[in-house]
This record gives structure tokens, C-alpha cells and sequence, in this order.
């Protein structure tokens, strides 16, 4: 007698993911993203009894009561804090595949690109880039936001198509391209009491100086040697500016040392009465990268990368920053 081929058509064990309605992925983030039950509802437009029965359903699928609400206040068990970022990777995805497209006509799109990163970057690598929008994508939405340096990865979850950081605060995980490499440098004015004839500062000169500093100061992102990072938290801080762009104005005039950015100085000393002089401590690359979601593979985001990259003067990438191949960008 032939053997029996039964086995064959056994039922095989429904996975998790069949017992669960994908549905309930949405109101899943909110509830583990939002401060309330309630708050959750509004923001996937759900009533009171609509999320608590998708909460029920929730508990009874993961076998755990995912948050806690106690005095208005909500808690995560320890699997809800460990579903937060895992729910909101995968609704990513999932945007990312449903709004997938393989073409892209610069001259008629309509798309939007929302891209994070910091005003340094924003003033100087965006600026040429957006100026030549008007001729080569006429109706191109741009939607630039601020970067937390110590977060970059929240601007994903806030909607960012691109990312635009140093390599020292890079996402992990993501698609990189190096854009430019930077380094740390110090802006003076002209005719500084102290320091208008050099071209460097010793470290005794620095420790001794007024210096100015930037609500979104770029130091915190460049590469420091112990000394660097100790001269940096030592320094006498005699003005907060609110931004990258003030510092000029108030630099001319003054004692004032601002430490940052050679790229940006550079730039500045070009057109104001500025110099850029070296810093006491040791000259090392801040490489600039373009980041981006693996799982998207969309052309205007590679197409938006390409624009930067023909923008950019005397890239200067390092042999040792080209480990991150130009192939992880999806043909147009």
C-alpha cells in the first residue's frame, strides 16, 4: 500500500499576524503614542467606545495589558515600550510601499518632500539646490523641519522623506549617502582686539576668550578628540544667539570667538568683514549625510539626493566616507 500522503495537507498553525485585523495597527500607535484613550481616538478619528473595544482586542491578541491609565496619566507596560518603535517602523513601511511610485517627471510633478535637518545644512547645502527649483521642478512642494540632534529619528515619525545630519548623529538603519565633509573651525571679526593678525588660536588664547554660541550650535555633532570636547565645555559662553544666522552681526564689532562650522564660516567671511582661523584642537571630518528609509525606493527622493549632490562645490568626500555606495539609490 502507497504511503499515505495525509501529512501532506495537514493544516499548518495560523500565524499571529492572521488572528489580528490589520486595521488594528493605527489605532495600536495611538494608543501607545498618545497621552490618553481619548487623544488616541481623535487622532485615528475613532469614538471613546470604538478605541476601547480595539484596546480589548489589543490585550486579548498580545495577552498583556499594553498601557495603564491611572490618574488621567497613561503607563506602558514594558511590551507597549517595546511596541512603540516597532508599530510606527512598520506603519512607515507600510506608507512608504502604498505611496510607491517608479516614476518621476520633475518638470510636471505635484509631489511634496519633506526633509529634516539643521539651519547650518539648510542654509548651505538647500539654499542652491531650492533656488533652482523654480526651473527644473517647477511644482515641487518643499517642506523643510528642524533635526533634534539628539532624536533625528523622531523627524521620520513627524513625516521627513529625507534626512539631511552629520555622520555622528546618523540613524541606524537607514539608506546613507555622503554629501559633503566639514570641519570644525572658529569665526572672528576682521579687526578682533586680540586675534586680528593670526591664523589659528593656541588653546590658552581659547580658554581665555569671550565666545558666542548658537541655539542649534553644530558642535555638538562633530567629532572631538578629549581635548576638543573638554576645551568645548570649558569656554567662557558671554552670548546664546537664537540661531546659526545672527552670528555674524553680532561677532562684527566684538571680542566675540564663535566655533562651528568651516563650511558655514567660510561662506560668511566670504561676504562680511570675518575670518575663519583654525581651532586648538585637532582637525578632524564631519561627513554630511543624506538618509532615507530603506523600503522607500522613490525616485524624488533620489532625484532631490542628486540635485544636492550637483550643488555642492568641492564635495571633498574622504576615500574613507565612500564605504556608503552611490548603489543604494534607486534608478529613475
Amino acid at each position: 500500500m502507497a504511503e499515505s500522503n495525509d501529512h501532506a495537507f495537514s493544516p499548518i498553525a495560523e500565524a499571529p499576524v492572521h488572528r489580528l485585523n490589520l486595521n488594528l495597527l493605527y489605532p495600536l500607535d495611538a494608543i501607545l503614542q498618545a497621552p490618553t484613550l481619548t487623544e488616541a481616538g481623535r487622532r485615528v478619528r475613532l469614538s471613546q467606545s470604538a478605541m476601547s473595544h480595539a484596546l480589548r482586542r489589543l490585550r486579548d491578541h498580545f495577552g498583556d495589558d499594553l498601557m495603564t491609565y491611572t490618574g488621567g496619566s497613561q503607563y506602558p507596560t514594558p511590551l507597549g515600550q517595546a511596541l512603540r518603535p516597532e508599530v510606527r517602523r512598520v506603519l512607515r513601511e507600510v506608507e512608504g510601499a502604498l505611496s510607491l511610485s517608479l516614476t518621476f517627471d520633475p518638470l510636471t510633478t505635484t509631489q511634496t518632500i519633506t526633509i529634516a535637518t539643521s539651519e547650518t545644512i539648510e542654509q548651505m547645502l538647500l539654499g542652491p539646490v531650492l533656488r533652482a527649483l523654480s526651473a527644473l521642478a517647477p511644482g515641487l512642494t518643499v517642506n523643510l523641519m528642524p533635526i533634534d540632534v539628539n532624536a533625528p529619528d523622531r523627524s521620520l515619525d513627524q513625516g521627513a522623506d529625507l534626512v539631511l545630519v552629520a555622520e555622528e548623529a546618523a540613524i541606524r538603519g537607514l539608506e546613507s549617502l555622503p554629501i559633503i565633509t566639514d570641519y570644525a573651525a572658529c569665526m572672528i571679526w576682521n579687526e578682533h582686539p586680540d586675534l586680528h593678525n593670526v591664523d589659528d588660536i593656541s588653546e590658552t588664547q581659547y580658554r581665555a576668550a569671550r565666545h558666542i554660541v548658537a541655539r542649534d550650535e553644530m558642535t555638538e555633532t562633530f567629532p572631538l578628540d578629549p581635548l576638543g570636547a573638554n576645551l568645548l565645555r570649558a569656554r567662557r559662553i558671554c552670548v546664546r544667539s537664537t540661531s546659526q544666522a545672527t552670528l555674524p552681526t553680532i561677532v562684527i564689532g566684538s571680542d566675540l570667538i564663535a566655533t562651528g562650522s568651516s563650511w558655514l564660516f567660510q561662506n560668511y567671511a566670504s561676504i562680511m568683514p570675518l575670518r575663519v582661523i583654525t581651532a586648538p584642537f585637532p582637525r578632524k571630518p564631519n561627513v554630511i549625510l543624506a538618509q532615507w528609509p530603506r523600503y522607500r525606493r522613490d525616485p524624488m527622493v533620489a532625484w532631490f539626493v542628486e540635485q544636492i549632490r550637483a550643488h555642492v562645490p568641492n564635495a571633498g568626500i574622504d576615500p574613507a566616507h565612500a564605504r556608503m555606495n552611490i548603489s543604494n539609490l534607486p534608478v529613475i
